[in-house]
């Protein structure tokens, strides 16, 4: 369920930054996508919730990601499959993740011996940063909704 929220983040993230305001983005589009209810109302949660402290709400306006891009040792680019390569680099874009997430994706992609990191695995990964890292930041806020809540 994790991965789905993430994806409908990404996606409504690149919405807003094509200057489109948050009530304006098609939810019917992610419903036809295959995104149930619930996914869609918790991703939303998980975005207002920030809205009140936007300098915190994505990992963007840093140096660290203004400007610089990570290129793979040999070695490290047979761990990625090109789209899950392509997946972390539209995240970094999005200020979703940083490059010490990738680092960290890396590091125990090598140490724990994995064969192939795949999309799946990218955006596993990324949900587990993203939800367990903004805990600490917002202590009082709720990152999942229940099964039955919705937002209005």
């Amino acid at each position: 369920m994790y991965e789905k929220i993430i994806e409908i983040i990404v996606y409504v993230i690149a919405e807003l930054r094509q200057n489109k305001k948050i009530n304006e983005i098609d939810i019917d589009k992610l419903k036809k996508l295959g995104y149930t209810k619930s996914e869609i109302s918790t991703a939303f949660s998980w975005l207002v919730d920030r809205v009140d402290m936007p300098e915190k709400m994505l990992f963007t306006g840093t140096q660290e990601n203004c400007c610089s891009f990570r290129l793979l040792h040999e070695v490290e680019r047979e761990l990625f499959t090109d789209e899950a390569w392509g997946e972390l680099i539209q995240l970094q874009s999005l200020g979703i993740i940083r490059n010490e997430h990738i680092e960290m994706l890396i590091e125990r992609a090598i140490m724990m011996g994995v064969g192939e990191i795949e999309s799946l695995h990218v955006k596993n990964f990324v949900a587990q940063v993203v939800f367990n890292a903004h805990m600490n930041e917002y202590p009082n806020s709720r990152f999942m909704l229940a099964g039955n809540d919705t937002i209005n």
